[in-house]
């Protein structure tokens, strides 16, 4: 098993609100398929962006381009997001590019004031909709309780907070010689990681490649709340430096990644499976890994709604002119299983019956 000394976090209990198994109503496909299909679909425009990474402008914006020549980093493992699977970045609507350059020539001048970018600075308006009535509509009220707890969750002495309820003055840690937080983003009192949660139904997975355990692996998720998905894509495109800019397609997703092998004196390990997954359906709290039951990462599929753990990463890489950025990232911690989907089952047996052809 990989490392468990992480933060622990203490949920209250739902008092086995969620031990009851499956929903008691049957599930309404509609939904959750529709936004898994949109999503799919959109993922499958975008790969050939993602594959390619970014390329700056003179305005100091980033554009998605050609494949940068060089993709080296500091030596560090980074997580680097172009693996061929869609980037949580790539649907974002235009920025204005005159705008940040102005900001950039400003900055850039002798003797002005140097910003800190904090959480609070690229969301000073955070959105309230966490939840969308039709994600959850197939779920039973005890779930839906479930939901919004996990939802809305908070527990600043061990650094856990809910996609919706970041830290205002969270940014980028500080460098370290040792345990070096420089690229994680980080309470600014403890100088520790955050983590996020967030609560959603699988889209997509990607950790096996050709029956072995691929070199990096990612998970898809679609949040409960459009204006939630829509909001972390724009706290990370605005963390990116420079910011980056990418037309024409809204955000309905979220994609973390996670190294399955690591690298050492230039030569990568055998990769290993991504296991820091767990069934949590029955269990009242989430107080440490160790409690929690274990789930098999290739039992997950599309459909099923999952906490995903994560915390806000960046890496650099140069451009075909040789200068380096960064780019900001979700980067898996673990995966917890709340509920188990049948609806996609149901549907991929449906698409199957439709186009059989005699």
């Amino acid at each position: 098993m990989t490392t468990r000394n992480r933060q622990q976090a203490n949920v209250e209990s739902d008092k086995g609100k969620d031990d009851q198994g499956p929903p008691a109503k049957k599930m309404r496909p509609t939904a959750i398929v529709q936004s898994i299909k949109l999503v799919e679909k959109n993922i499958d425009q975008a790969e050939a962006d993602v594959n390619r990474c970014e390329e700056s402008n003179e305005s100091g914006a980033v554009h998605i381009g050609k494949s940068p020549k060089a993709m080296e980093g500091d030596g560090s493992n980074e997580v680097k997001d172009c693996d061929g699977e869609n980037s949580s970045l790539a649907p974002v609507t235009a920025m204005n590019s005159s705008t940040d350059a102005k900001r950039k020539k400003e900055s850039g001048r002798k003797g002005a004031t140097q910003t800190t970018t904090t959480v609070r600075s690229v969301i000073p308006n955070p959105t309230k909709q966490l939840v969308d009535l039709q994600e959850v509509e197939q779920y039973t009220e005890d779930m839906k309780v479930r939901i919004e707890k996990l939802s809305t969750y908070v527990n600043a002495k061990a650094g856990v907070y809910a996609l919706g309820s970041l830290l205002p003055n969270a940014t980028w840690g500080p460098y370290k010689a040792i345990r070096d937080h420089s690229k994680v983003v980080c309470d600014p009192m403890t100088g520790e990681p955050l983590m996020v949660w967030i609560v959603g139904h699988i889209a997509r997975l990607w950790f096996m490649k050709q029956d072995r355990p691929d070199n990096q692996a990612s998970i898809t998720v679609i949040p409960l709340s459009q204006a939630l998905a829509q909001q972390s894509a724009a706290v990370l495109v605005r963390l990116s430096n420079p910011q980056i800019i990418v037309e024409g397609r809204e955000v309905r997703n979220i994609r973390a990644v996670k190294w399955q092998s690591t690298k050492e004196n230039g030569k990568a390990s055998e990769p290993v499976l991504f296991d820091d997954v767990y069934d949590v359906r029955n269990v009242s709290s989430l107080k440490s890994y160790d409690e929690r039951p274990l789930w098999q990462v290739q039992d997950l599929k599309k459909g099923d709604l999952v906490l995903l753990e994560a915390k806000i990463t960046k890496y650099s890489m140069k451009n075909d002119n040789g200068k380096w950025f960064s780019r900001a990232q979700y980067e898996m911690i673990a995966i917890s299983l709340l509920n188990m989907s049948e609806i996609w089952e149901i549907e991929e047996k449906k698409q199957e019956i439709e186009g059989l052809s005699i």
